[in-house]
């Protein structure tokens, strides 16, 4: 359990830094998206009151709602403004995807180890 316990932190410790990292590049190159920004929250909101042991989720249905609620934003995100960025020259979102991916990905690690040692 000690294990799980240290893996859970560094998981989450990642997350945090991946979705500060999001927000604050958006915010040096002034390209702030509500939704995007939206969804990073969500993540953090969700690993502090984790952290905080405020809330400890009795199934795996509620603990994906955060991640769900986060991909969903970013896809929402993606059909109201395209794949490519026309602030860039109409380049490809290269960050986001890479971002989107870890941030479920690990997110789904997380969630799963928590919820079989919890």
């Amino acid at each position: 359990m000690n294990n799980t316990h240290t893996t859970l932190k560094i998981i989450g410790g990642i997350l945090i830094l991946i979705q500060l990292a999001d927000i604050l590049l958006h915010a040096a190159t002034h390209q702030l998206e509500a939704l995007r920004v939206s969804a990073n929250l969500i993540i953090l909101i969700w690993l502090t009151i984790l952290a905080f042991g405020k809330v400890k989720a009795k199934s795996l249905s509620i603990a994906v709602i955060p991640s769900a609620a986060y991909l969903l934003l970013n896809l929402v995100f993606l059909a109201l403004n395209g794949l490519t960025n026309p602030e860039q020259g109409g380049t490809l979102r290269v960050t986001l995807f890479p971002l989107v991916f870890i941030t479920v990905m690990l997110s789904a690690w997380f969630t799963n180890l928590q919820n079989r040692n919890y």
